[in-house]
């Protein structure tokens, strides 16, 4: 039996445990007692965490389509066909772009990016989840100067007040919500806020609950309440131009006194944010609060205190890091950062283009041609099925990935790369832990590592890429972003536990200036409820889920159950409709009107309708482009 420590491939709290294999096949998982994050301790996807590279429809051979059927050819008829039409419509002056992943490797990705920059000529990149969490990051760089977390998941458990915006982070992150629990066995008051009764909020000292999206006023009034008790001044300043209620009534003016308190005289605090829903520049204004109320609370540069923004995938953070964003460059540097820039091309040998790509959603709809790097863009972006029109509107796409997913069974040129359980590289979890993969097994067929793959893309087009090994690659991401120096060694030194990057944002502290921010309600006598998209990441649609037997059980009976989806509706709007879990609801918008079953929920307040994020093409209709929309529900 061989049992190889490597890194969880699911969410970005970046447990370890030991892959286990006999006779060259895997077998299972082991958890490991001395891992600094997972302690011994895991989730039942990280249980079952080999199951989808073993038992999943995995991709052996290259292919390429020809009469619209993809047919097996060699690696080198597949790679060379890849560059000659990419270079057809380089030479007639068509746009193409690359999409890296969170499930990608930071070897992966970062070659992704120079493929991209060298060998295409374009800053044309992103990757999906990017679309969901960067205005997230967008809030928490505005205060720290990079958006990089503050706060170690290890700290958590010895908080003594934790404010958390809640989505489900039982679900979404099980190892950072133990810790909760922990904290709260110890003692530690946990404030939650958002639009339900989670796991979370049941056990917390405060629960503040708000409409979908109005996380914002919550924090505004906990700012304010910080400033009364002359702990600090509140960092915005909010009015409502529909004249809601005072937030007073909605949330007690004492229970925000009282998390004031808390916050304030707390030794350590930890602040954890998800994603939230809502539009886009109110996210990151959110984002921006939260992280500022951290501050003015001394939270930011305290041992032991911190922010914490909650990434769902795996590799999120080393995506953002290795620079597959159209507008950044390695170490999330700003693409017009000349010094930057001036590095990376001595580095790299080559000019680099100056004017930014399009965003990973706008590159759908935008390019000609496409190389997608174990991404699936339907599954992962909020434009849903949208996104799949439009791969299928490309002249050429070319797909890098382990499994077939919707994206790999529609893409000209298919290019079988390893898994996680099967390759060399590393991920980087949300607070900035590098930690390297390890191979269990060899991968299927002629399945090669993903980074050998784009490094012989890079050199059909001269992007200077010579690399041996995953090492290889890792040592010129060290050159190539600033946090990364010397990571090599680092981790080599570190061993087991992976190597945690320095925490740069406690020196760049800005607290925005007070302002007035207008966001306007929604809501109307006509169309009085909100829908609000839930943007927790739906596990369901990745592939190591989905082609895993035991973790996929739960959703495939979902969507057996709802094969139209459903909305969430709080008892007191089922009551007054008249209308059961399962029975059709209508949802009328500005944007356009739906019908769908609906789900009673006993945690829900009245006039809240939450769609989860799997079933939002169900009602596309209906948000248009937003995440949040005011409707009117009827009986159908």
């Amino acid at each position: 039996m061989l049992a190889v420590p490597t890194a969880c491939p699911f969410c970005s709290c970046g447990c370890g445990f030991h892959l286990l294999a006999r006779e060259g096949q895997l077998s299972g998982v082991a958890p490991s007692q001395t891992h600094p994050v997972s302690g011994g301790q895991l989730c039942a996807r990280g249980w079952s965490a080999h199951e989808a590279a073993l038992w999943g429809d995995r991709l052996r051979q290259p292919l390429l389509q020809r009469n619209g059927k993809q047919e097996p050819v060699s690696w080198d008829e597949a790679l060379d066909c890849v560059a000659v039409r990419l270079k057809q419509l380089l030479a007639a002056g068509k746009p193409v772009g690359v999409l890296g992943s969170a499930r990608a490797t930071n070897e992966e990705n970062y070659l992704a990016g120079k493929f991209a920059r060298v060998g295409l000529g374009t800053n044309n990149l992103g990757f999906s989840y990017y679309s969901i969490c960067a205005p997230l990051l967008a809030g928490v760089e505005e205060v720290c100067g990079t958006p990089a977390a503050t706060l170690r998941l290890n700290d958590i458990a010895s908080s003594q007040v934790i404010l958390l915006i809640e989505g489900d982070l039982a679900e979404t992150h099980p190892r950072a919500a133990g810790s909760v629990l922990q904290a709260v066995e110890n003692g530690a008051h946990l404030i939650t806020i958002g639009c339900r009764e989670t796991q979370m909020a049941r056990v917390a000292s405060l629960h503040l609950q708000t409409a979908p999206g109005d996380e914002y006023e919550v924090i505004h009034e906990l700012s304010a309440a910080v400033a009364d008790l002359g702990q600090g001044r509140p960092s915005v300043s909010i009015r409502n131009d529909a004249g809601q209620q005072d937030l007073e009534q909605h949330f007690g003016s004492l229970a925000c006194l009282q998390a004031a308190e808390w916050i304030t005289r707390a030794e350590r605090a930890a602040f954890l944010i998800p994603p939230t829903c809502g539009e886009e520049n109110r996210q990151w204004k959110t984002a921006a609060a939260f992280t500022a109320l951290a501050a003015i609370t001394g939270h930011l540069n305290r041992p032991g205190s911190g922010v914490l923004p909650l990434l769902a995938r795996s590799n999120a953070r080393g995506a953002c890091e290795t620079a597959v964003v159209h507008n950044r460059l390695p170490g999330f540097e700003r693409l017009d950062d000349s010094r930057s820039r001036q590095r990376l091309e001595d580095l790299w040998g080559k000019k680099l283009p100056s004017a930014p790509g399009w965003d990973a959603e706008m590159l759908l709809q935008s390019v000609s041609g496409l190389v997608v790097v174990a991404d699936d863009p339907p599954s992962v972006m909020p434009i849903g099925q949208k996104a799949m029109t439009a791969l299928g509107r490309l002249e050429f796409m070319v797909v890098l990935d382990a499994f077939a997913t919707p994206t790999a069974r529609i893409a000209h040129a298919l290019l079988p790369i390893s898994s996680f359980a099967e390759t060399e590289g590393t991920f980087t979890n949300m607070e900035g832990r590098v930690q390297k993969l390890r191979p269990a097994t060899n991968a299927p067929g002629e399945a090669r590592p993903g980074w050998q793959v784009l490094a012989e893309l890079c050199a059909r087009f001269d992007a200077a890429a010579s690399y041996d090994s995953a090492a290889d690659v890792l040592r010129e991401i060290g050159q190539a972003a600033p946090q990364y120096v010397g990571i090599e060694q680092r981790l080599a030194k570190a061993g087991w536990s992976g190597a945690l990057l320095e925490d740069s944002a406690k020196q760049k502290l800005r607290i925005p200036p007070a302002e007035t921010i207008a966001f306007a309600s929604l809501r109307s006598a006509e169309r009085p409820h909100l829908l609000a998209l839930d943007p927790a990441f739906d596990w369901g649609s990745d592939p190591l889920v989905f082609f895993s037997p035991t973790l996929s059980r739960d959703f495939r009976s979902q969507r057996k159950a709802f094969p139209n989806g459903f909305v969430e509706i709080a008892q007191e709007d089922a009551d007054e409709l008249q209308v059961r879990s399962g029975r059709r609801v209508r949802l009328t918008s500005v944007q356009g009107a739906a019908t769908v079953p609906a789900l009673v929920r006993d945690d829900l307040n009245h006039g809240q309708l939450i769609v989860p994020f799997v079933f939002r093409d169900h009602v596309s209709n209906v948000l248009g482009s937003d995440s949040v929309t005011a409707v009117r529900i009827e009986r159908a």
